[in-house]
């Protein structure tokens, strides 16, 4: 069905719905209003990422694959259940062992991450110090307030953090070098600004492994600097659909 036909398609649905159960356009326009946002903007249209599924991450032979998820209430969740599980698929497609994460907030993601680790395992997450308020970069309007809530780390349970090494700098000035080229997988989730998602995704990709996987969070229409940045990064970004994670393997 071409561009013409499902504008004639969608206008008659369009009416059928309105003269027999009008309650029900709001949902067809609160959907295509949705969908429009993901691509109105051409320098962060969505649909230029390669696209996957969750089923794209599991493996195509082998044995089942067994996941530790520790879920919280969705006021303090910083990430949905299936970005979780996405977040375990891509570290576990990675063979990590080591792995890095910019932005702790309150340890949602990485509570995840250090469940899923090998024995011998090590996850490192680094956020802005507590009670500091001065950055090297501009935040974006959202990140005003979430950069600088206490508490960073706080959900992390007590049997975990054993497995976790927390770090405690503004990214723009933290040093990557004694890291460099020994991350299997890390994962971009601090601010927001295209200057700190160029500064986190550099430092990240220095500190990566070859074959290492780098994947982001908020690749959406809320943070279009996010989603412009990965567009026009010389990495071969894949979206994941139904989430607002993106992900890359180092070359």
């Amino acid at each position: 069905m071409n561009s013409i036909q499902k504008t004639l398609q969608l206008s008659w649905n369009r009416l059928k719905i309105g003269l027999r159960r009008p309650a029900r356009l709001s949902h067809v326009f609160g959907t295509a209003l949705s969908v429009s946002e993901e691509v109105v903007d051409g320098s962060a249209d969505l649909l230029r990422f390669r696209q996957a599924t969750l089923n794209d991450l599991l493996p195509d032979t082998g044995h089942e694959l067994r996941l530790t998820l520790a879920l919280f209430p969705q006021s303090v969740s910083s990430i949905s259940a299936l970005e979780m599980i996405s977040l375990i698929l891509l570290m576990k497609k990675a063979r990590a062992a080591n792995v890095f994460e910019f932005g702790t907030y309150k340890g949602v993601s990485a509570t995840q991450l250090a469940l899923n680790l090998p024995a011998h395992g090590r996850l490192y997450t680094l956020d802005l110090p507590e009670g500091q308020t001065q950055v090297q970069f501009p935040h974006v309007t959202e990140d005003k307030v979430i950069a600088f809530e206490s508490g960073k780390g706080s959900l992390v349970p007590a049997d975990v953090q054993g497995r976790v090494h927390f770090l405690y700098q503004d990214s723009a000035q933290f040093d990557e070098s004694p890291y460099a080229g020994q991350m299997d997988f890390i994962f971009v989730d601090g601010s927001h600004s295209a200057e700190y998602v160029r500064n986190d995704t550099e430092k990240a990709l220095r500190m990566l492994r070859r074959d290492g996987i780098i994947a982001w969070h908020d690749c959406g229409v809320m943070y279009r600097e996010v989603t412009r940045y990965l567009l026009q990064c010389p990495l071969a970004v894949t979206r994941l659909q139904g989430t607002t994670l993106a992900f890359a393997v180092k070359p």
